[in-house]
């Protein structure tokens, strides 16, 4: 059966470097959306509550129940819920209309657009978002916006966390004067996060550096020990001796060079895993066997006898050969693929 094993010994390493870059264990918040980047949301947020962490982030309602009774403040970045929530829940408010949505006495979050225009109320609203959100008796949790420049060294990094800076202050002045208690204020993930010399934020939003991967597009130091904390694996079906000459899987694109042994192995693109076919470069697992294109939807073939073979424990070159971000492979890994822990 395919695996996906969790290191949960890089897992503390991740975040252990990041706790050391913060000074502060109680300013990390880890990101589990879209389960847990496709490494298993209860699996990691079982050991993200081991290591102490308060505030997780997570997709949807559906995803905050299923963490429900591990962590203080679960914040749902989409969906408004129709009936009341857990006070441990905090819906994202990101227009105007969705304050009158919410059952009352909901505790919230508002998300603030600063420049990458994808969602949240603009910045010029703020005070009517706040003030309509206290007319509806709910309570506002936290107030953050999301840095789009973390990963790049332009000057729109700087606007931004320039502008919620000014934000805050309005924030507070508005928490003085209306009489509410101070929001707690975050605008960073995880490359933005490791750049940052200064974090004045009450927290950051770490998501796929926990996971060991930094996607940053300039060098950043306190990166470079970060480890991928999963490594997928998949065991053998059945295994051919074949020919030279003899054609693998669909169209037989694949050709064997010479006499070989050749065995299927359980994981293919129906799991998530990517399609290769003759288009992409050559791939290789991660214990050095030489895996044939097409995949099938079900299963992989591979020049190997093993019985048992690691598909990855980096998707880094993966991401290269598909032209993406490990956040994209990782994430369609599916959810029914067996998720172990191991204490390596």
């Amino acid at each position: 059966m395919a695996e996906l094993l969790i290191n949960k010994k890089r897992f503390e390493n991740n975040l252990d470097i990041i706790t050391t870059h913060l000074k502060d264990k109680n300013k990390l918040g880890i990101v589990l959306k879209d389960n847990a980047y496709g490494h298993g949301l209860e699996e990691i947020a079982s050991l993200a509550k081991e290591y102490g962490i308060k505030s997780v982030f997570v997709k949807n309602i559906q995803e905050a129940y299923k963490i429900q009774n591990l962590f203080e403040h679960i914040t749902l970045f989409y969906g408004i819920p129709n009936t009341p929530l857990p006070a441990n829940i905090h819906p994202t408010i990101h227009s105007l209309e969705q304050i009158d949505l919410l059952p009352q006495n909901s505790k919230v979050e508002l998300k603030i657009n600063t420049g990458m225009n994808r969602n949240g109320i603009m910045p010029t609203q703020l005070k009517d978002a706040i003030t309509k959100i206290l007319h509806n008796k709910h309570d506002l949790v936290g107030v953050f916006m999301h840095n789009g420049y973390g990963d790049d060294l332009m000057q729109d990094f700087d606007n931004a966390q320039n502008l919620f800076q000014l934000l805050k202050k309005e924030v507070l002045y508005l928490a003085q004067n209306i009489g509410f208690q101070k929001p707690r204020f975050h605008s960073l993930n995880s490359s933005a996060t490791l750049r940052s010399l200064e974090i004045d934020d009450d927290l950051v939003r770490i998501g796929i550096a926990a996971y060991g991967y930094c996607t940053a597009n300039f060098p950043l130091e306190a990166s470079k020990n970060l480890q991928p904390i999963a490594s997928l694996w998949a065991d053998r079906i059945r295994t051919h001796h074949l020919p030279k000459g003899a054609k693998i899987g669909y169209s037989g694109v694949s050709i064997l060079e010479k006499e070989s042994e050749v065995s299927t192995y359980d994981i293919g693109y129906g799991d998530g895993l990517f399609r290769f076919d003759e288009t992409k470069i050559p791939y290789y697992s991660a214990d050095g066997y030489l895996v044939l294109q097409r995949t099938s939807m079900d299963c992989i073939s591979v020049l190997s006898t093993k019985d048992r073979i690691c598909i990855f424990d980096d998707v880094t070159k993966l991401a290269e050969i598909f032209h993406t971000i490990p956040h994209e492979i990782l994430t369609r890994l599916s959810p029914f693929i067996k998720k172990t822990i191991i204490y390596e």
